[in-house]
């Protein structure tokens, strides 16, 4: 008897959860995945998310606007998963839950930069950092790109994108921010075709 769509969804979700709130470690998110992909329905939505993180796990990604060629590279350290904080505040609007925010470690560079769960706004992309003192303020979270409202003003250094994307709880954060997005604004057209697909863990 195989796990039906719903019942895929619904681990999958109790799963990102667990593994925010620090109950679940990454490896036994990982085998939770690969529960789903070998007994979930094939062919579903979540067995291809599933499969997709499983398999891009572990190696590099691939970049097609790359940063400078000669820019300097800073040291990368492991454990900067350690340092990331979560904490809770009032929701957007009256009635609305609180929001969970999420303080990357300062390993990454990017502690300055806050990222909002459940964040509505789709916009430069999903998840997104918003600056500290300036929540007009954005960060792309793959290109490192800074936008002033609608304008790009800036970029981060590719070490710091790199880091934050080796951050366990920052990785789990935006699964689940991904899959929030994709439950709640199905009609939404991705700028990818496998939005689960995480960009994958370098080293240095």
């Amino acid at each position: 008897m195989r796990l039906t769509g719903a019942g895929a969804q619904l681990y999958l979700a109790t799963s990102n959860s667990a593994l925010m709130c620090g109950v679940l470690s990454w490896d036994e998110y990982l085998l939770r995945l690969r529960f789903v992909r070998d007994c979930a329905e094939p062919n579903t939505l979540e067995t291809r998310l599933a499969a997709d993180i499983l398999r891009e796990e572990g190696t590099e990604s691939e970049e097609n606007d790359e940063w400078s060629a000669g820019e300097l590279e800073q040291p990368i350290r492991n454990n900067a998963s350690n340092g990331s904080e979560l904490s809770l505040s009032d929701g957007y609007e009256p009635f609305e839950p609180p929001i969970l925010h999420l303080v990357v470690s300062a390993n990454t560079g990017l502690q300055n930069w806050e990222f909002h769960q459940a964040d509505r706004d789709f916009f430069p992309s999903i998840p997104h950092g918003h600056w500290h003192s300036d929540q007009r303020k954005k960060l792309h979270a793959y290109r490192g790109w800074i936008y002033q409202r609608d304008k790009q003003v800036d970029r981060e250094s590719r070490w710091k994108i790199i880091a934050l994307w080796n951050d366990d709880k920052f990785r789990s954060f935006a699964s689940a921010a991904i899959q929030y997005y994709l439950i709640t604004f199905p009609n939404y057209r991705w700028p990818v075709p496998y939005p689960f697909k995480l960009p994958r863990r370098r080293r240095k």
